[in-house]
């Protein structure tokens, strides 16, 4: 059963700050386009309404697998 929504407010997001802390943050692990080839990471093309976990050939934590979070902007907000 997926784990509910947070109760909060996504703001508005800043595409140039999002690229620039995606680079500083999340790019040594993962990458972002169609295609892209996991890392230490899987990859996030396609994240968005995917529950966590469940990317194939990509070995998650027992954690990771058994949270049920369908990813959205409010689950991610959170993260």
């Amino acid at each position: 059963m997926p784990i509910p929504e947070p109760d909060v407010e996504v703001p508005e997001g800043d595409v140039k700050k999002g690229a620039k802390l995606f680079k500083a943050k999340c790019a040594q692990c993962h990458t972002c386009e169609k295609g892209g080839n996991a890392k230490q990471g899987p990859p996030l093309y396609g994240v968005m309404g995917r529950t966590s976990g469940t990317y194939d050939g990509f070995a998650y934590s027992e954690s990771n697998k058994n949270a049920a979070i369908v990813w959205s902007d409010k689950h991610m907000f959170e993260y």
